[in-house]
């Protein structure tokens, strides 16, 4: 559900939220126990059967149309419509062939513990031709496209997707030799160091096609997760300083674990921070006079900083003091002063009010509040 809030901005991320959803409902019902509970629910035996794989056509057909969709973006490429069409008719088929069977009993695998039904071997067939048709066509796509010049990290993430087809290639081909030996008493591996490959085969393909997604977005979810950093840091100044100037605020506050959990909207919602942040400061800097200014300055000295530090740690320090005089119903005192230290850019600014939020929370500003209140 993580990608479900920009899904449907742009038609890959509706293909690749498709396939996840398709994927997750795959794997939720692939327990025994809870295949069970399905099939009793329903009541139709072996129905999580069905539903499994209708799921892993979906997202098969899902995945194909998210790299059909990368390499149209990428060149001049059109998608056949035969591969939005040849899902559907595969669903009707395995629907049809699954009713048409007789199954009394519930099966620990549907394709070998029916194998003797012609029914089940057409679905098979036709479950295992479409999943690999499907896989090799999308790796076949990834490997022309994504080794095209100049494709960046797109090309690079079609490249990792189709490894990762290529993996979910190399499943299928291993679950239909170990199903056909299956049904001779023969065993590839031995049983259980079958179902341990196919999982990992499975898992691995899974991790490569989500990582593959994922690459093209990843400077987009990097400057987002910088966002909400900055955010989480900028509260305790933030918050210290608008309760006591409220009108600073465009809402209500939440608390500090409320508000690093608010993931949505980072840029906008730091950029009104830093907006409020200066708005206090600025509202406060009348609650201070020159010579508090002038003796914060020299403490600022005292305590060993030069330069522009020396100037954003004599601005925490009045600031300190300010926030005290308004909290206990001071009139403002003098005029407004600019800050000393800032950005023209909102990284620049953001890191600026990041310092003085440090530089506030220290002992030499502690220091300083103590003696002139």
């Amino acid at each position: 559900m993580w990608r479900a809030g920009a899904t449907f901005r742009r038609r890959q991320g509706i293909s690749l939220w498709v396939a996840f959803a398709a994927l997750s409902v795959a794997m939720t019902v692939r327990p025994v126990a809870i295949a069970s509970a399905a099939d009793q629910a329903t009541h139709v035996t072996n129905l999580s059967f069905l539903l499994k794989h209708v799921c892993g056509t979906v997202a098969a057909a899902a995945v194909l149309t998210f790299v059909a969709d990368m390499a149209e973006s990428k060149g001049n490429f059109r998608a056949s419509r035969m591969h939005r069409a040849i899902p559907v008719v595969t669903i009707l088929a395995l629907g049809t062939f699954f009713f048409a069977t007789p199954q009394p009993t519930e099966a620990d695998d549907l394709l070998t513990d029916y194998a003797e039904h012609a029914t089940i071997l057409a679905y098979g067939l036709v479950w295992t031709v479409y999943l690999g048709a499907a896989l090799a066509s999308a790796t076949q796509l990834c490997w022309r496209w994504g080794r095209r010049p100049g494709s960046g990290l797109v090309g690079r993430g079609l490249l990792l997707t189709g490894v990762g087809t290529a993996v979910g290639l190399l499943y299928a081909v291993h679950r239909v030799a170990a199903l056909v030996l299956q049904c001779n008493d023969r065993e590839l591996f031995g049983k259980r160091a079958d179902e341990t490959a196919s999982t990992l085969l499975l898992f691995a393909a899974l991790l490569l096609i989500v990582l593959g997604s994922t690459l093209p977005v990843l400077p987009r979810i990097v400057r987002r997760l910088h966002a909400h950093w900055w955010l989480v840091r900028l509260y305790p100044l933030w918050r210290t300083l608008t309760d006591v100037v409220p009108s600073s605020r465009s809402h209500a506050p939440a608390g500090r674990f409320r508000d690093s959990m608010q993931l949505r909207r980072a840029h906008d919602r730091l950029y009104r921070r830093t907006i409020e942040l200066r708005d206090a400061i600025l509202t406060l800097s009348a609650f201070t006079t020159p010579e508090i200014r002038g003796r914060a300055y020299d403490h600022a000295l005292a305590s060993g900083v030069i330069g522009a530090q020396a100037d954003v740690t004599a601005e925490a320090c009045w600031l300190a003091v300010a926030r005290e005089r308004c909290r206990r119903g001071h009139l403002p005192s003098g005029e407004a002063v600019p800050p000393a230290s800032g950005g023209r850019d909102l990284p620049t600014e953001t890191k600026a009010l990041i310092n003085l939020s440090s530089v506030y929370r220290s002992p030499t500003t502690q220091n300083f509040l103590h003696v002139n209140t």
